[in-house]
């Protein structure tokens, strides 16, 4: 793939429209503003730690995959980057995707065990990120996007339905007579079954 230089970079972006397919204003609120050094310090910074994890080649056995996610997570705590679910993802070689393929056995892995391999990694992120989230230093509803898109967690309300059991005392005549019917209410039948036979 052919490297862009930055004026090549710049001169794309500014002839993209505003609106519309490629538009650069089609999301203001998503936007992304890079306005100070430190700005520019904290993106280079980011893609750097990106960049990394895009460059590993595949993984081609468990134990590789187990070494790498280790690298990955030694790597993150060396240089104090926050790690995340696609970051793993990439430092194995793989998609996101290939590898929540594996754990849900829609694709075969290296062996049987593939799958644990990723789940436990997985544990240690949803571990990490939780702990992120007590100490204050992730968002709680960054952290709710987070858990239930990559750690199956569930927003839920359980309802107990427990059916309403009828009394034997419910079925007898006389109760349900005294209990729907008013003293006027069988007079009333009375005197209209009365004129339905004089007619």
């Amino acid at each position: 793939m052919p490297k862009l230089d930055n004026t090549e970079i710049v001169k794309s972006i500014a002839n993209r429209p505003k609106r519309g397919p490629g538009g650069t204003h089609n999301f203001p609120n998503a936007r992304v503003e890079v306005k100070t050094e430190a700005d520019k310090a904290l993106v280079s910074k980011l893609l750097g730690e990106v960049l990394v994890e895009y460059r590993q080649p595949k993984v081609k056995s468990d134990q590789e995959l187990i070494e790498r996610l280790d690298d990955y997570f030694n790597r993150c705590c060396a240089s104090g980057q926050i790690p995340t679910v696609e970051e793993m993802c990439m430092s194995t070689g793989y998609s996101y995707n290939t590898l929540w393929d594996w754990v849900q056995g829609r694709r075969k892995g290296f062996s049987p065990e593939t799958a644990g391999i990723i789940k436990k990694a997985k544990d240690f992120l949803k571990t990490f990120d939780a702990k992120l989230v007590i100490s204050g230093k992730m968002n709680f509803l960054a952290y709710c996007f987070r858990a239930k898109n990559y750690y199956g967690m569930v927003d839920k309300q359980e309802y107990v339905v427990t059916p309403n059991v009828r009394q034997e005392e419910d079925y007898n005549a006389e109760a349900i007579r005294s209990r729907y019917l008013t003293d006027e209410t069988p007079a009333a039948i009375e005197s209209e079954n009365a004129s339905e036979h004089d007619g």
